[in-house]
C-alpha cells in the first residue's frame, strides 16, 4: 500500500522559553511524511528551493518516502516560519512566516502516483487540494487539514474540498470558527453536515475527538512529563492515522479508533523534540509499545 503526502517541506526557526533551534527541518508534509512512513510506503509531494539544505534531503533516505515528488524550483527560496511559544506550550506567536516556492506552486503528480491508495492534504490552497483528490481513485482513502488563513480567504473553497475527502482533520479552534459553535461536538456534527465522512478535531495536549454519522469518540493525549517543541504534532498525528489505515485490510469504525490512538501515539512521539528530530530515530517497536502503554491508560473495565 503507498500513501501520498503533500504540504510543505519548510525551515524553521523554533523557540520555546526553555530553548531554541534554528534551520530545522519543518513543514507539514515533513511529520505527516516520517509518520506515515512508520507505518507503509509514502510518497512525498512538496517544494523547496535551492536553498534547502542537503542534509534535511538526506533526512528522508533512510526510510520508505519516495522522493521523485520533492520538486527544487530554480531560484526559488525554501519556505520558513519561525515562531515563538509561551510557557504553556500550546500557544504561539508566528514572528514570520516566508512563503517562499509555496506561493502559487502547482503540484504535479509524477507518473504512477495517481494510484496512490491514500493521501493526507496538508494545509494548502484548496483549489490544489480539490485537484489532487479528483486524480486519485475513487477508492483512496482521503483526508485534508487546514489552517486559519485558508479558512478567512478561502473558506468555501475549504468547505468543498472537506466534502470531497474521507477524512478532516482540524484543531479545535478552526473547527469552532467553521461550525460557528463554541461546541467541540456540536462542531464536529455540523461539520459532517458538510458532507465529509469522518471528522476529526484535534485538541493539542488533551487529544483527539472523532465524529462520524454513526460514532463519537475521543482519546485522550499521552500523557508526557517533559515537552520540548509541540510544532508538526497535528500532522504527525494526522500522518500516523493516515499511514496506518493504509496498512489494514479493511477501513471498519473499529481500525478508525485504532488510527486515531496510534495518531496520537506518534504525534507524542514528535513533541519530544526539536522539529522531527525524534521521529527521524524512531522505531516501529517503540510506537508499539507506547500503543500498548497508551491503550493500559485509558482502560477502564476492571474485575470485581
Amino acid at each position: 500500500m503507498t500513501t501520498l503526502i503533500t504540504g510543505w517541506v519548510a525551515v524553521d526557526h523554533i523557540e520555546t522559553p526553555f530553548a531554541a533551534a534554528e534551520d530545522v527541518l519543518g513543514g507539514s508534509a515533513t511529520a505527516a511524511a516520517l509518520a506515515a512512513a512508520l507505518f507503509t510506503d509514502v510518497r512525498l509531494l512538496a517544494a523547496v528551493g535551492e536553498d534547502f539544505p542537503d542534509e534535511h534531503r538526506r533526512a528522508f533516505e533512510p526510510f520508505p518516502i519516495d522522493l521523485a515528488g520533492l520538486t527544487m524550483v530554480k531560484g526559488g527560496k525554501t519556505s520558513r516560519w519561525h515562531g515563538r511559544y509561551h510557557y504553556d506550550l500550546n500557544s504561539r506567536d508566528t514572528l514570520e512566516t516566508v512563503l517562499g516556492v509555496n506561493d502559487g506552486w502547482a503540484p504535479e503528480l509524477p507518473a504512477g502516483w495517481e494510484t496512490s491508495e491514500a493521501a493526507f492534504l496538508a494545509a494548502t490552497d484548496p483549489e490544489v487540494q480539490q485537484e489532487l483528490m479528483r486524480r486519485l481513485p475513487p477508492a483512496s482513502i482521503t483526508m485534508v487539514d487546514t489552517i486559519k488563513f485558508y479558512i478567512d480567504t478561502a473558506r468555501e473553497g475549504f468547505l468543498k474540498a472537506m466534502s470531497a475527502a474521507n477524512f478532516v482533520s482540524i484543531n479545535e479552534s478552526e473547527a469552532r470558527e467553521l461550525a460557528g459553535t463554541p461546541s467541540i461536538a456540536r462542531a464536529g456534527r455540523k461539520l459532517l453536515e458538510g458532507g465529509a465522512g469522518g471528522v476529526i478535531v484535534k485538541l493539542g495536549e488533551f487529544g483527539a475527538a472523532f465524529v462520524s454519522a454513526n460514532d463519537y469518540f475521543v482519546a485522550p493525549g499521552y500523557p508526557l512529563e517533559e515537552v520540548v517543541d509541540p510544532t508538526g504534532a497535528g500532522d504527525a498525528f494526522a500522518g500516523g492515522f493516515i499511514g496506518y489505515l493504509d496498512s489494514v485490510a479493511e477501513v471498519t469504525p473499529r481500525e478508525i479508533r485504532r488510527a486515531i490512538v496510534y495518531g496520537s501515539t506518534v504525534a507524542s512521539f514528535q513533541v519530544e523534540g526539536f522539529g522531527p528530530s525524534r521521529l527521524l530515530r524512531l522505531t516501529r517497536e517503540e510506537v508499539e509499545e507506547r500503543y500498548r502503554q497508551f491503550r493500559g491508560l485509558t482502560h477502564y473495565e476492571v474485575d470485581g
